[in-house]
């Protein structure tokens, strides 16, 4: 089987949310994806359909998303009515001022809502996932950029917890490609047993 190829849009107006898409990605690259990594500004639906996973990243403003962020969705809507991307994996990631979780936490919500509107299968982020308690939550990675108390991020640890769940997409993806595509001998030995249930089935069948 192929690498799982893995698009990473993001919408960075400081730069910031885009280093923590960069360590996204260098997680998913360590766990053997081919990952493509562009700005909401720039992203197609033809990168939208090439990919086998796409994870989204934003900034937080007011509780929502950036405002390119919204036009990638608006552009990427005839996708939607055509069904294009049922069946793809999908994630989030955020950077956020404050620490307050409910604006981050109403971002990544928003942002795998769409997701969720073309039928993708969504990936959250385990507790379990490296440095999850200091830029993690279930719903994806946080780096806070204006914490009341530390060090603005993406710190080390904002950008730890980003490439284990990069990490996480590439891998789920991949066991999801591997269930959703046999091995072509084992697919053609599925249809043949099936062929040779029918045929006994029929043989079975009293006469009418």
């Amino acid at each position: 089987m192929s690498a799982p190829r893995l698009l990473i849009v993001v919408a960075s107006s400081t730069g910031r949310t885009a280093r923590l898409a960069e360590a996204v990605a260098e997680g998913g690259r360590d766990a053997g994806a081919a990952v493509c990594v562009k700005r909401a500004d720039d992203a197609s639906g033809d990168d939208l359909v090439a990919a086998d996973g796409v994870i989204l990243g934003s900034g937080v403003h007011m509780g929502g998303i950036e405002s390119s962020m919204r036009a990638f969705f608006e552009r990427a809507a005839p996708l939607w009515i055509e069904g294009r991307l049922i069946g793809k994996t999908g994630a989030a990631f955020v950077t956020a001022g404050l620490g307050a979780r409910g604006g981050a936490e109403l971002a990544l919500l928003s942002l795998l809502a769409n997701l969720a509107e073309h039928g993708m299968v969504l990936l959250s982020m385990p507790n379990r996932l490296s440095r999850y308690r200091e830029g993690g939550c279930h719903w994806g990675p946080v780096a806070w950029t204006n914490p009341r108390k530390g060090v603005p991020g993406p710190t080390a640890e904002h950008l730890d917890a980003a490439r284990a769940h990069g990490r996480h997409v590439a891998e789920c993806t991949a066991r999801w490609l591997r269930g959703a595509e046999p091995p072509t001998e084992v697919a053609a030995r599925s249809r043949s047993s099936q062929a040779a249930e029918e045929l006994d089935r029929l043989a079975r069948r009293p006469p009418r």
